[in-house]
């Protein structure tokens, strides 16, 4: 596996812990312990397939209430939202 940005082949797996804006724009979530690439040229990134499916699941799953942070696979395992 090659970085995405610098194409060095010293990357390894990490984990990294993020904030991202709910889908409604009022609040943010804490999400720990988020799959990521570490380079040793640019850093530490989550890749664009992991961004999707955090945006994704953050629409169309149930986030515990009141909770300001969650772990990344709690957030993918929770269920999915009723909307009927």
């Amino acid at each position: 596996m090659n970085c995405m940005w610098c194409e060095s082949n010293q990357i390894i797996e990490a984990t990294k812990d993020c904030y991202w804006i709910l889908p409604d724009g009022l609040a943010s979530v804490q999400i720990l312990q988020v799959p990521a690439l570490s380079c040793k040229n640019c850093g530490l990134y989550l890749t664009d397939e992991i961004n999707h499916e955090i945006d994704f699941a953050l629409y169309t799953r149930n986030l515990p209430a009141r909770k300001n942070g969650i772990l990344y696979k709690e957030l993918i395992n929770a269920p999915y939202k009723t909307t009927f």
